[in-house]
């Protein structure tokens, strides 16, 4: 399942699973993430270019500041033996396209 945000000044947060890749499809993309142990690392991409997630996490997306808005397609991996898109939940407020 994939879905396609658009970001402007807002920071989304989602909870998001191993395997899911976010994939920058306009503008530039901002991402850190919930690390309780060491410093949240932080990635931006540009368009075309993607990040794969090693294990589940909590993301924060935005759109780099100052830059404009930005695209990002989430394309999560398939079910397996998960109940749901728990995910999802958090896309209520945001863009989808």
């Amino acid at each position: 399942m994939s879905c396609t945000l658009s970001l402007e000044a807002e920071c989304l947060r989602l909870r998001l699973p191993a395997g899911a890749e976010l994939v920058c499809r306009g503008g530039s993309l901002w991402l850190t993430f919930e690390a309780r142990d060491r410093p949240s690392p932080d990635v931006l991409l540009a368009p075309g270019e993607r990040y794969r997630l090693h294990g589940d996490a909590d993301v924060f997306l935005s759109a780099l500041h100052g830059a404009g808005p930005a695209l990002c397609r989430i394309e999560a991996p398939p079910l397996q033996r998960r109940a749901g898109w728990p995910w999802l939940r958090w896309l209520r407020g945001a863009r989808v396209s």
